[in-house]
């Protein structure tokens, strides 16, 4: 069998994706391949040097995509719709498929490939009725990742699993080839909630169902890109990890 290289990032046109395409190329990851439906650019801008964009690929259709799996050392999935697209025109059902369903199709094709490295993009938030599917779905997307040990039959110590849960993801965003300067907007904010990180906590631990997230400070998309970066070209640990805001937010690359 000839020696896993490649490095799979599904939602790699998307805000989170593409940052953690464009960390692997820094880091001479090769070939990093970037997959989606689509050949469009996302909110995630140019790739940049050293990944390569498949489109055709359906995460709910792992016939698409199963090919590539066999040759991957690891998989990054970042794929989902936004918190808010349930009241926006969208339907609770749609919201379940497109952040859990989505991605344990992956995960299980991934399992079935017996792939040693996996990080899953996921979510800290609050337990508001207004987020009931998009909820649903990033809860069950965790408990699947959180089984990867056991379905894959690598065991603990035969793989990595990253789950990376921020509140607020902050940065650059493209409306086309136009950016649009998040993270300026986030870092006063951002700022304020880690100076008065004690009082947020005790509010979150007092009413998780109301502030659990809320009022944790901003993740720059970069850190995010980073934590996933590490676990995939240098991992330290064995098992199951799960990143939060805590450790998520001023992150530094190992």
């Amino acid at each position: 069998m000839a020696a896993r290289s490649s490095v799979l990032v599904f939602g790699g046109r998307g805000f989170v994706g593409a940052a953690v395409a464009r960390e692997l190329a820094k880091r001479g990851a090769s070939p990093v391949l970037s997959v989606a439906r689509s050949d469009r650019p996302g909110a995630g801008g140019e790739l940049g040097p050293g990944v390569e964009h498949r489109s055709g690929v359906d995460a709910l259709q792992p016939e698409t995509y199963k090919s590539l799996l066999a040759e991957a050392k690891a998989v990054v999935i970042s794929i989902g719709e936004a918190p808010w697209a349930e009241q926006t025109g969208g339907s609770k059902d749609q919201a379940i498929k497109m952040n859990g369903l989505s991605n344990i199709a992956v995960l299980r094709a991934a399992a079935e490939q017996k792939v040693p490295k996996i990080v899953l993009v996921n979510a800290t938030m609050p337990s508001w009725g207004l987020l009931q599917g998009y909820r649903e779905g990033k809860e069950m997307a965790e408990a699947e990742a959180r089984l990867y040990p056991e379905t894959s039959g690598l065991g603990p110590e035969g793989c990595s699993v990253l789950i990376l849960k921020p509140g607020v993801v902050a940065g650059t965003k493209y409306w086309g080839s136009m950016p649009v300067p998040m993270g300026l907007a986030m870092a006063p904010m951002r700022l304020a909630l880690r100076c008065f990180s004690g009082p947020c906590n005790w509010l979150e631990a007092k009413m998780p169902g109301v502030f659990g997230g809320v009022l944790k400070p901003a993740v720059w998309v970069d850190e995010l890109a980073q934590a996933a970066a590490d676990t995939v070209q240098g991992s330290s640990f064995k098992g199951v990890q799960v990143l939060t805001p805590d450790s998520l937010v001023g992150y530094k690359a190992a």
